[in-house]
């Protein structure tokens, strides 16, 4: 009993150690991973509280919360933490945390979770919400290690991760990144999609270009929608219409009915061939980058679209 109490001692002091400041500066969010769970959420909350984001990194809903609370993060100067949890990469966390949508926030005091919510919010509820859980934990925590400093204070802000327009970190040192944000921020979809195709030639597997890119698509495409006829019914009106359905898939898409806009897709799967066929299966993967990998609606379109091309 004495040794396996010992050996737990040493195991917590170890991670303890793993997640201290170490001289770098604790950094104000972080990216959780099975093997770091332990460390960066359970042990952390014994000392501030966590706040667990878990989304789909290709998620424009799940992108924009992210966004805004590793904002706030930064603000509060390490009176919380932001807890990263990308659910497409580790579902077996999503299922942990027993989310039922994505994305879906939980605050972690103590090793328990205090509170949640699903859903993108105002930053006036985001701050309301972070303020309940600061008072419910107020003098109960043991608060980090006198000295801890936040990681980048001081620091040349242009060194921190590179992130694409929807705040989405890409690993890549390419410089025209910042120009396609740039053009981005300008409206111009179409130039910076040419310059996410050029990236993507040169890191063809880089997962956080390929959900960049398949962002900057969509939103290129549903910029050019003629909002002057309704593309919805005029493809349930021709229902071979390859064109006409691809278009309204985006418009589903755009007024947030993603399952839907998979739905119309893959009933026409089937029925098509040759470069029809390709284009429909070409969005309907680009959607897919869009979906948490454990999505229900992501894994029944692939199911669909297995038993429709093979």
């Amino acid at each position: 009993m004495h040794q396996r109490a010992e050996a737990e001692r040493k195991r917590k002091e170890e991670l303890e150690r793993a997640t201290s400041d170490q001289g770098e500066g604790l950094p104000p969010v972080v990216e959780v991973t099975p093997q770091n769970l332990e460390g960066e959420v359970v042990l952390r909350s014994e000392q501030v509280p966590v706040v667990v984001l878990i989304g789909a990194a290709g998620a424009a809903d799940s992108l924009r919360l992210r966004t805004e609370l590793e904002a706030m993060a930064r603000e509060a100067q390490l009176n919380w933490i932001l807890a990263w949890v990308d659910a497409d990469e580790h579902p077996q966390l999503a299922r942990a945390f027993g989310v039922q949508a994505l994305p879906t926030v939980t605050a972690v005091a103590m090793g328990s979770p205090i509170g949640m919510f699903a859903g993108e919010k105002t930053r006036d509820w985001l701050d309301q919400w972070i303020a309940q859980v600061m008072e419910a934990t107020k003098g109960r925590l043991k608060g980090l290690p006198a000295g801890t400093r936040m990681a980048g204070e001081g620091e040349d802000p242009e060194q921190e991760t590179p992130t694409d327009f929807f705040g989405n970190p890409v690993p890549t040192s390419d410089p025209r990144l910042e120009q396609a944000e740039d053009l981005l921020s300008e409206g111009d979809f179409d130039a910076a999609l040419a310059l996410y195709d050029a990236m993507l030639d040169s890191e063809p597997a880089n997962a956080g270009l390929k959900r960049a890119h398949a962002n900057v698509a969509f939103f290129a495409r549903a910029a050019k929608i003629d909002r002057s006829r309704d593309p919805i019914s005029l493809a349930d009106a021709t229902p071979g219409d390859v064109a006409l359905a691809l278009d309204a898939a985006d418009v589903t898409m755009l007024v947030d009915d993603p399952a839907k806009a998979l739905d119309r897709l893959l009933r026409l799967l089937p029925v098509v061939f040759g470069k029809d066929r390709e284009e429909i299966r070409e969005r309907l993967l680009e959607y897919l980058l869009l979906f948490d990998a454990a999505d229900p609606a992501a894994l029944d379109a692939r199911r669909r679209m297995a038993s429709a091309l093979f």
